[in-house]
Order: C-alpha cells, then structure tokens, then sequence
C-alpha cells in the first residue's frame, strides 16, 4: 500500500532546524536529486556536518514503496526522501534555504527508525 504523501509548504526561517529543505549543493546530482533535507536535531547549534538526506522526484524514481523512503509534496511535486541514503554534508554548504518538510516528521522518524532499528 503506498503512503500518502504529506504536503509541505515554505516556511522563512533564519535559524537551520531539523527537517529544513535546501537545495542540493552538489551541482553534478542536482538534477536526479534537487533537494535535500536535515536530519538531525538540532542540539548543536553551529555544528560543522550535518546528516542530510537527498530529496527526488517520485516521477524519477522506480516503483519504491514503503517506510524507508517517505513521500512529500513540495509545492504540488511528489518528491520521495531517500532516507536509506543519508549521508553528511557540512552545513556551511547548505545555504539556498527552500521551507521545511516538518509536517511529514511521523514519517521521516518511522523511516530513520526503521533504518537503524529494523521497527
């Protein structure tokens, strides 16, 4: 059974947080993965890495389903988080800020759960 997919809208904030969207600095894998999303909370502020995760196209990928990879709806484009295939970046390379995806945290938390604990 597929998951609905959550949508999220922009929200303006100067300070990064856990689930913000930036656009994918790695210029060479923009256009497979335009976004990527913070992962980790915030408990340091003014961390040098973050664990991020990439954002694609839903209408790009193959036929993924499940709770590893959660679907959210940027601006009315379904965007699948690759969760599975979270990595870090430094944080100084995240700066073109796009909104959050914090609506979808239930989601985006079952899928780290069950990346690491297998629940």
């Amino acid at each position: 059974m597929a998951a609905s997919p959550i949508s999220c809208g922009h929200i303006t904030n100067a300070t990064m947080a856990q689930f913000d969207l930036f656009v994918n600095p790695v210029t060479a894998i923009r256009r497979a993965y335009p976004f990527v999303v913070v992962l980790q909370y915030d408990f340091a502020p003014g961390a040098r890495d973050l664990v991020i995760a990439p954002l694609a196209p839903t209408q790009s990928m193959p036929k993924v389903a499940g709770r590893l990879t959660p679907i959210v709806s940027l601006d009315g484009v379904m965007h699948t988080v690759l969760v599975h295939a979270l990595t870090g970046m430094p944080a100084r390379d995240l700066r073109e800020f796009k909104g959050s995806i914090a609506d979808a945290r239930g989601d985006l938390l079952a899928a780290i759960d069950y990346l690491f604990f297998g629940v």
